[in-house]
């Protein structure tokens, strides 16, 4: 048979090897090197201080290359390896070319002759950074790796080159050298394959794992436990359930008993794929080969079932590791914690922490975290901070995940002055907020619309040195879009742009649904097309927003004709889409439309959710067609999606109607079949109309059962009563009212000004109103600026001129920013006119300084107070 390469000879000195290169290769290469200057290196290496020679010697300088660096090392195999090696990294900084892979080989064979097979590591690590193919270095060590009596350096050479590539990551290229081997004598010890093996698992490389394995059998090489093992994990990574149970038995029938590792490896796997069953099966089955379960294995099934929530079992699973002596630790009863929270089970899970406690397995800062997050999901936020307190008595101080899941928790619930708190004392424990809290807390603000508070703890982020990523930007944006800042959120917006963080189409979404909002269509069309041009195509939301800003205005055409051009976009109307075009011919008038735009969502292949359904319901209502609002309403309760929001706009189509009675029995329906149970705005939907229709003591009555069933009156039921009261003639009652509402520490200022609001400009009978209120002592005097203020906000200027005089006469003070706030609104009104009669009474009530000019009063940047005096 031809063979691959050509013989070489090797001679062996001292037990060492010297090659002898007799290749037509070899010949023709030193043909072409100067053996005169390979002699003179040789004879300057012998010298101690030859690195000065050589670098005073410019003429061999110039002669160097590598293949006489290669012919020098060769020579020189019996010198001192160390000073091989220092002369071998000096001529790669002397020659700029990369070094033949042989000058690699050789140096190599001599470190690992000297015993020095580390230093040979990382010269072949050197070798393989040289970038060269595989397939260049496979072939130099075979032309080098040849057979000698005694010797197996073939075998050694390719582990320390598999070493080299398994230690750089460079998976693909070591088992291509494996691969490459067709010598069982060449194929590298055990321990080199399990290095590369338990790497080829950790990294999920299935495929590669396989290769070696199939190579290894291809060579008649038996796998021991440990490479077994570690492929068994490999396909347990990547869920090959079926392989890794055939690799399993296999093991067996090649005579490699499974170790208890390999058993529970498998047994994770196993658990990992649902296949419990099984699991417990393998478990059983230890007995056979002589193993005992240990406190692994059982863990592994408590984690395994709490992840699939069959957490009786894994509860039966954790006892029964006590009574065979195996005693579970932090891990086991963490698993079982967090399975028990995340369903729910917080009593349950709280029981296995004070278990915990009993039995001395300390709690972790994972085992903590699952308990608070637990408990804030469950709403039981005084305990959860009552463990994270405890925390640090117990030797474990919460981290940033601990402090993060309670503020998440209580941003969730809206609870900001709490969350407020918890970063105070997470800052004074020393443990610094991270993107995740700062973007919970923005978020958190943003969603109750204090975009003070957001725009605080934004700017103390960036101040941190922690930048806010898209995510937080676009919360940011959303946030002030939906107050009504478009000024602040594009200002943001750019901020965002600034650093060089790319808007997707949330982001984009945001500003034009803001814009939407302030009527602004044009430039939310304008938005549109940007986004566009910078490769953020409008999805289903964005269009959405567009359609209901164009209902919002009345634009019914315009929002139909993009309703009709949404599919020529590439997108399919959804739920939303549909609700929003049937809510605007609703609120427009045009209810034929809606319901044929009705009908034809199941055609299109949309199911109508309870929004479209709603938004009909509304307008039936709205149009007084209440046959056809019934029969809407009696397809929802059908279809199971019926909602308090459902019941809440019959009964108010009742009520406006007149229709009490039958609004009534709709309440007591619900109150009867306690599936919907009615909200605060049902019982106050149902008070008004009583109240409007003088029938206070059913109003009462109501006001009653509302409270009973555990919901609070809103300023709005407050007023529609006392409304009622003032109707039918029960002022007292109102007054009495009024004291329990102080009474309870609930504010009158916006119940008064609603009264006011709605009595259509009868300053009279305001004015009668709230000087009984000032008469009881249950209003301050400063009612009557908030009474400007209200009118003022509300365009009720004529209004506002004339309260003027009648608080003057009652020698009430108005305060300063009240009268600045009069003026201005009026000059912004275009009531110029009455701008120097209400000056002139200001200054003569003495509310305003004699010397004060209408000029003063308007410009915004004159500061007329300071510590809360007139100057």
């Amino acid at each position: 048979m031809m063979r691959l390469f050509p013989r070489r000879n090797l001679s062996f000195i001292n037990n060492r090897f010297v090659l002898t290169y007799q290749s037509r290769e070899s010949s023709s290469n030193t043909s072409q090197i100067n053996e005169e200057t390979v002699g003179e290196i040789t004879a300057i290496l012998r010298n101690r201080n030859w690195p000065l020679l050589l670098n005073s010697s410019p003429n061999l300088l110039k002669s160097l290359n590598p293949d006489v660096i290669q012919s020098v090392l060769h020579q020189n195999q019996r010198a001192d390896p160390n000073r091989l090696l220092h002369f071998f990294n000096w001529s790669i900084n002397q020659i700029g070319t990369p070094q033949n892979l042989k000058s690699f080989l050789i140096l190599a064979a001599v470190l690992c002759n000297s015993n020095q097979s580390r230093h040979a590591g990382i010269l072949l690590g050197q070798m393989i950074e040289t970038r060269k193919p595989v397939s260049d270095i496979m072939e130099s060590i075979a032309s080098f790796c040849v057979e000698g009596e005694g010797l197996n350096f073939g075998s050694s050479l390719y582990g320390m080159i598999i070493y080299a590539y398994n230690n750089k990551r460079m998976f693909d290229e070591a088992v291509s050298v494996v691969s490459g081997i067709n010598n069982r004598n060449h194929f590298p010890d055990s321990s080199c394959v399990n290095s590369m093996m338990t790497n080829l698992s950790k990294y999920h490389k299935q495929e590669l794992a396989w290769k070696v394995y199939n190579k290894m059998l291809e060579l008649h090489i038996v796998p021991d436990v440990y490479i077994y093992t570690n492929l068994i994990s490999a396909l347990c990574k990547n869920g090959n359930m079926n392989e890794a149970k055939r690799v399993f038995v296999e093991m067996g029938e090649n005579g490699c008993d499974p170790s208890l590792v390999t058993y529970n490896v498998l047994i994770g796997g196993l658990c990992r794929a649902g296949l419990f069953d099984e699991a417990f099966e393998l478990k059983t089955s230890m007995a056979d080969k002589g193993l005992v379960p240990d406190q692994y294995t059982y863990t592994t099934l408590i984690d395994g079932l709490s992840k699939a929530k069959r957490l009786e079992e894994a509860k039966m699973i954790l006892e029964d590791m006590s009574k065979v002596g195996t005693y579970p630790d932090h891990v086991a009863y963490s698993a079982l914690i967090d399975g028990f929270m995340k369903q729910g089970c917080v009593d349950e899970a709280l029981k296995l922490k004070d278990e915990m406690f009993v039995n001395g397995v300390k709690l972790n800062v994972f085992t903590y975290n699952s308990i608070i997050s637990g408990l804030c999901k469950a709403h039981r936020f005084e305990e959860a901070i009552g463990i994270l307190t405890g925390m640090k008595e117990r030797g474990t101080p919460p981290d940033v995940y601990c402090y993060n899941s309670l503020i998440i928790g209580l941003c969730k619930e809206k609870k900001m002055e709490e969350v407020q708190s918890m970063l105070t004392q997470m800052k004074n424990n020393g443990v610094k907020p991270n993107s995740f809290t700062y973007g919970s807390i923005i978020n958190g603000y943003s969603k109750v619309q204090d975009m003070e508070f957001a725009d605080r703890y934004f700017k103390e982020m960036i101040d941190s040195n922690i930048i806010p990523d898209r995510v937080i930007f676009t919360t940011m944006i959303d946030g002030h879009c939906k107050k009504g800042n478009i000024k602040e959120a594009f200002s943001i917006f750019k901020s965002m742009l600034g650093r060089n963080i790319l808007p997707d189409v949330i982001t984009y979404t945001s500003l034009i649904s803001g814009l939407c909002k302030n009527g602004d269509m044009q430039e939310a069309y304008n938005l549109v097309d940007e986004m566009s041009q910078k490769g953020v195509p409008p999805n289903i939301v964005t269009y959405n927003v567009l359609i209901s800003g164009l209902c919002k205005l009345g634009e019914i055409k315009k929002a139909k004709e993009l309703f009709d051009g949404v599919s020529f976009k590439g997108l399919t109307p959804d739920g939303v889409t549909y609700a929003t075009m049937i809510d605007g011919y609703c609120k427009s008038g045009h209810l034929s439309e809606a319901f044929e735009l009705f009908d034809k969502i199941n055609e299109n292949g949309v199911e109508p959710d309870y929004i479209s359904y709603n938004a009909l319901l509304n307008g039936c209502c709205k149009e007084k067609e209440i046959e056809k609002a019934m029969l809407l309403f009696d397809k929802m309760v059908e279809k199971g999606i019926a909602s308090a929001h459902t019941y809440n706009t019959l009964i108010d189509g009742y009520c406006k109607m007149g229709k009490i009675v039958e609004a009534d029995a709709l309440l007591k329906d619900m109150i009867e079949n306690k599936q919907i149970k009615p909200n605060h705005v049902t019982f106050t939907i149902l008070i008004d109309c009583y109240c409007k229709s003088e029938m206070m003591e059913e109003a009462e009555d109501l006001f009653i059962e509302m409270q009973n069933r555990g919901l609070m009156p809103t300023i709005v039921t407050y007023t529609c009563l006392a409304h009622g009261y003032i109707k039918s003639g029960k002022k007292s009652k109102m007054i009495m009212m009024f004291e329990e509402m102080v009474a309870k520490g609930i504010s009158l200022d916006k119940v008064v000004y609603g009264m006011l609001d709605e009595d259509q400009g009868s300053l009279e009978k305001s004015f009668m109103l709230l000087d009984d209120l000032l008469q009881k002592g249950i209003s301050g005097k400063d009612v009557y600026d908030k009474l400007v203020d209200g009118l003022c906000q509300n365009g009720k200027f004529s209004e506002a001129v004339k309260s003027i005089d009648e608080i003057g006469k009652r020698g009430v003070m108005l305060s300063f920013a009240t009268c600045t706030t009069l003026v201005r609104s009026l000059h912004s009104a275009g009531y110029k006119n009455k701008l120097d009669g209400v000056l002139n009474s200001m200054e003569g009530f003495g509310w305003v300084p004699q010397a004060s000019s209408l000029t003063h009063l308007i410009d915004q940047d004159v500061d007329w107070e300071k510590d809360g005096q007139v100057v």
